[in-house]
């Protein structure tokens, strides 16, 4: 059994549990990790396994924290993304897999900093005159009209994002980042969504049938460390600060997207 193989999956298992239960978006760190060691397509069947082995923990270990007002609003739209993410694996190859992934990512995160340089910016010019902002009817509207897109393309993109390389993380993490919620009740709404998510794309990933004996006997070694690091997340969530929390969120987003696409 190849030893690098191993320690590839063991690392993966971590990752992947601590996605779970403590630093969402860890995972693609998984999927990039694995797919350096075997094809994109094979890495993300791999990562679907025991991201369902993470989910039903994780369900478990958060079941008092699940906000489901902010869970039902993003299912109806990602039945889209991940029909579109089967198509897409049943015709692209492993580097267009992994290359779309992270300009994916990449244009999903650019305009939470670019929101932050603006508020930066405003709050310099607040400081410089102090006249009370007044907003119209139609601008308020209009911050419906993007609320409403907002959430339809975080369905889609995390629909698709995680049926093509299990990188639907980030995604869904700055969704529920933008629903303001403290760190057990994200971690928890976070895990029920991909709880559903994962079962249903796991029929459509084991069909692609792409790990072999070895591989597969390998990751039943690794898999108790799955459930070991969601347990140990659990722990730590507690007391975590969360504008710490938030800001890792973004970091292991930018991460990913660096190891996607160098």
């Amino acid at each position: 059994m190849n030893l690098w193989l191993i320690i590839g999956l063991a690392a993966a298992a971590v990752l992947i549990g601590l996605d779970k239960s403590l630093i969402p978006g860890s995972a693609i760190l998984a999927v990039a990790a694995l797919a350096s060691l075997m094809p994109a397509k094979e890495a993300t069947e791999l990562t679907l396994i025991m991201a369902v082995v993470a989910d039903w923990t994780a369900i478990w270990a958060y079941r008092h924290d699940i906000v489901l007002a902010s869970l039902l609003r993003l299912l109806p739209t990602v039945t889209i993304g991940i029909l579109a993410g089967v198509w897409f694996l049943y015709h692209a190859d492993n580097d267009a897999t992994k290359k779309i992934i992270g300009v994916i990512l990449a244009c999903f995160i650019a305009p939470y900093f670019l929101s932050r340089i603006r508020s930066t910016l405003k709050t310099r010019q607040r400081g410089k005159s102090q006249a009370p902002q007044v907003e119209t009817r139609s601008k308020n509207r209009q911050k419906q009209w993007i609320s409403v897109a907002f959430h339809m393309l975080c369905g889609v993109l995390a629909g698709f994002t995680t049926m093509v390389a299990n990188a639907g993380g980030p995604v869904t993490a700055v969704y529920f980042s933008s629903e303001r919620l403290p760190v057990k009740q994200f971690l928890g709404t976070t895990a029920a969504f991909y709880l559903v998510v994962n079962m249903v794309k796991l029929p459509f990933a084991v069909g692609l049938n792409t790990t072999n004996r070895e591989t597969a006997l390998a990751l039943l070694c690794v898999l108790p460390l799955t459930l070991l690091a969601v347990f140990c997340g659990r722990l730590i969530a507690g007391h975590v600060n969360q504008k710490a929390f938030t800001a890792a969120i973004y970091i292991f987003a930018v991460i990913a997207v660096i190891n996607l696409l160098v």
